[in-house]
């Protein structure tokens, strides 16, 4: 249980400041977006007029995506918010899914292991505590071994820092871009509503209690857009491992990195990328 306290963190000095952070948010984002180019780059790289396999799945994603896009915001503004549209819902997904790699590549470990001790091996070693409690120790130099080694990889999106960010570049991008359409001042005036907000009056906006109510309404959007993200996989991470733990069980655990990793992954990263599009929209 002393797992889920356990944070890592590496400190720097900045201009005298001493600045604290956690490098497993670095270099699991890095990781993310590395993979996002590669998977594309080998799924786009031979085009064809009649899809391959990979292709065609990745079609299917961007005509899904593209059609949320296009039917909120419309097809001009769809066309303009699309690519960063699609980019933050693989950016989700991905960072949702990659916590599960590590815990499959055991489990594979696990199944050659446990073939391996059953064809007579002496080398792998398997004890029991009760019916729910199995564990496998291969030899060290047996060629199946690195799969017990494999690194342990954290969801970037399990990092409260990481889904306050993407809510943040959402709500930047959707004001900036009402910004360019409106102009500051007819921008500036959405915020005083329902208060008449022409001249004079807009001069004391100060006195208009509309007007923090307004700001705050659109920090709050902020605050649940990420927190939404980061509780549902940080809960679904705890949940696993508490389960896990209890129980200890080979095949309970994988089958519940498949759920939560996999199914309530896609499910977050879609909700995700919905709640994007219509910040979006409504701050236009």
């Amino acid at each position: 249980m002393e797992e889920l306290t356990k944070i890592t963190s590496a400190s720097i000095n900045l201009f005298g400041h001493i600045i604290t952070f956690n490098p497993n948010v670095f270099y699991m984002t890095w990781l993310v977006m590395a993979l996002i180019i590669i998977v594309l780059f080998l799924c786009t790289r031979k085009l064809t007029v009649i899809p391959h396999k990979s292709q065609n799945i990745v079609e299917v994603v961007v005509d899904f995506i593209k059609n949320i896009t296009y039917s909120t915001l419309g097809k001009e503004d769809g066309k303009k918010f699309f690519p960063f549209i699609m980019t933050l819902f693989l950016f989700i997904l991905i960072s949702n899914w990659i916590g599960i790699v590590p815990n499959f590549i055991h489990f594979i470990g696990v199944l050659f292991a446990g073939a391996h001790k059953l064809l007579g091996s002496e080398n792998v070693k398997i004890t029991y505590e009760g019916l729910t409690y199995i564990k496998l120790y291969p030899d060290p130099n047996a060629w199946y071994a690195f799969f017990f080694k494999f690194p342990k990889i954290e969801e970037p999106t399990k990092f409260l820092s990481t889904d306050l960010a993407a809510a943040l570049l959402v709500f930047l991008v959707g004001h900036a871009s009402a910004i360019k359409e409106k102009g500051f001042l007819a921008y500036f005036k959405g915020y005083m509503d329902p208060v008449p907000s022409h001249a004079p009056w807009i001069f004391f906006f100060f006195l208009n209690p509309f007007f923090y109510l307004n700001i705050i309404g659109e920090l709050g959007k902020v605050v649940s857009h990420s927190v939404r993200l980061f509780g549902n996989v940080f809960g679904g991470g705890i949940i696993i491992f508490i389960v896990a733990t209890l129980l200890r069980h080979v095949l309970l655990p994988v089958g519940l990195y498949a759920f939560f990793g996999l199914l309530a992954g896609s499910i977050q990263a879609f909700v995700f990328t919905m709640l994007a599009v219509t910040y979006i929209s409504l701050a236009k």
